[in-house]
């Protein structure tokens, strides 16, 4: 949207803000903005200026313009990239781009907090909605060779109570939050913070805003808004999640048994 390393402190504060509070800046006055980014009106007045704008009014009316994309104008803006350049070459260097965009934002400590946690829960709820669907059975596949007792939610609306019922304080919840966070995450945020079970979050938002606080951020971009989503970077940090809990003892003793399996019923299911 904009470049905040080529902005005052105080215009990077309120950038910073409408960044991850969109929705919020379409109902907002300056006054809100300012109060929420910590800055004086002034300083919100004069940012419009700043990132090429004439005033709030020319922002809004910016945002309500992008916000209105469907899939197809997404792909469109994508293919339209491509009309000088070769398809392959192309999404290759988009896919490092998105790659490298999340190691920039990769935190080991908090990985590491992530490994942790499902390691030593008890059960693992998964919630991957939409295009995130897939990487969650990717990593309740992989989770379950270690031994890992781990539960793919796939509730929508109300039903999602049939599944609330089963988490309770020594088990975890890792959902998949891109765009947006939706109202059956909220709730399981919620529940999860009522019972004091840890709550990952996989996002494409650096800073996600949430209504209640949650355990652990995991960061993965997936591009700008108005482009195709990729799930490279998704994929890339799943992957590295799923190999770091297989270095455990007990992950290794399953496979060493599923192993065994594979040679005592290989006449009778060949892989």
């Amino acid at each position: 949207m904009f470049d905040l390393n080529s902005l005052s402190p105080s215009h990077c504060r309120v950038g910073n803000w409408i960044v991850h509070n969109e929705s919020a800046v379409l109902i907002s006055t300056e006054k809100d903005i300012a109060k929420a980014a910590g800055v004086s009106i002034a300083s919100v007045s004069r940012f419009w200026n700043a990132v090429g704008f004439k005033n709030l009014k020319e922002f809004k009316q910016f945002l309500k313009e992008k916000r209105d994309v469907t899939p197809a104008k997404k792909l469109l803006n994508t293919m339209t990239d491509l009309e000088y350049s070769n398809l392959q070459s192309h999404h290759l260097n988009r896919s490092i781009q998105h790659l490298q965009a999340t190691l920039n934002f990769f935190q080991k400590e908090t990985f590491e907090q992530a490994v942790s946690c499902i390691r030593n829960t008890n059960k693992l709820f998964i919630y991957a909605p939409g295009p995130s669907f897939g990487l969650g059975e990717l990593l309740c596949y992989r989770l379950r060779r270690y031994g890992r007792d781990v539960r793919i939610i796939r509730w929508l609306g109300s039903e999602i109570m049939e599944e609330l019922i089963h988490i309770d304080e020594h088990d975890s919840v890792l959902l998949f939050s891109f765009g947006r966070l939706l109202k059956e995450a909220e709730v399981l945020l919620k529940h999860a913070s009522q019972k004091k079970c840890k709550t990952i979050v996989v996002s494409d938002q650096s800073v996600l805003e949430a209504p209640v606080k949650f355990d652990i951020l995991l960061y993965a971009d997936r591009g700008e808004k108005n482009e195709f989503h990729s799930m490279i970077a998704p994929l890339f940090l799943m992957e590295n999640l799923i190999v770091e809990i297989g270095k455990s003892g007990t992950s290794l003793k399953n496979m060493e048994q599923l192993d065994l399996l594979r040679k005592r019923f290989k006449d009778y299911l060949p892989r």
